[in-house]
């Protein structure tokens, strides 16, 4: 029987879209272009998951603990108690990995056992496999990033990847596709003449607990966070 990651939150309507909640056991790829709002998403679901007593870890390539509850609470997504409780671990990667290795790709620091409590948590953030998470993956360590990804899901964690296909190895690109229990690609629609909307295009979805959209278009509001629209689109 399948489990769920409740990530309901009574402010918008992302929750219903996708069918109800987020299948434990899951590989979840978040692909788009800059810009297309793939943090806001991973974001979105995190405080869901949160405010409905889930344990998460998210690990940031941009942000810092500081700009990070910074970003949160701008956008009505309270996260300070979560962390203090140790329901969130929240890792940026010069943290977790202490210095820049230039030619080594850091994410296979968690593979070590150091790592291990970083994998703990019901939901698992990596936001965004870019650089120093990742640096340049050839075709062999595509497969094993792959392989322990696969390993991580086998252990009933849904680890969610956020990526610009365009910045990294289109073997792995098109071999995480493959094997994602969930894809979602992140793009701009345009909307009349001039206006562009955010799209999130539902390609793949296995095991929801009920009926889902396969386009939702949505946006982003101060104090308020991801807002789902419901006028119109092309």
């Amino acid at each position: 029987m399948v489990e769920y990651i409740n990530v309901y939150l009574d402010r918008d309507e992302f929750s219903n879209r996708i069918g109800g909640g987020i299948p434990k056991g899951s590989i979840f790829i978040i692909e788009g272009e800059n810009g297309t709002g793939k943090s806001i998403i991973c974001q979105r679901i995190l405080y869901g998951a949160l405010s409905n007593n889930h344990t998460a870890t998210y690990i940031s390539t941009e942000l810092s603990v500081v700009d990070f509850i910074k970003q949160m609470e701008s956008l009505g997504y309270d996260i300070k108690d979560y962390l203090l409780n140790q329901k969130l671990l929240f890792i940026p990667t010069l943290n977790l990995f202490n210095r820049i290795k230039e030619k080594e790709n850091l994410i296979f620091e968690l593979t070590k056992e150091k790592s291990r409590k970083l994998l703990e948590n019901e939901l698992i953030i990596l936001d965004s496999l870019s650089y120093p998470l990742i640096n340049g993956l050839d075709k062999m360590d595509s497969i094993r990033l792959i392989e322990f990804l696969s390993k991580i899901k086998n252990l009933d964690k849904t680890i969610i990847l956020t990526y610009n296909p365009s910045e990294i190895n289109r073997f792995f690109v098109r071999n995480i596709r493959r094997i994602a229990d969930i894809y979602f690609n992140l793009r701009f629609s345009s909307i009349g003449e001039s206006s562009l909307l955010k799209m999130i295009e539902v390609k793949r979805f296995r095991y929801p607990m009920s009926i889902y959209n396969t386009l939702i278009p949505f946006r982003v509001e101060p104090n308020i966070g991801l807002i789902i629209e419901i006028s119109s689109y092309v």
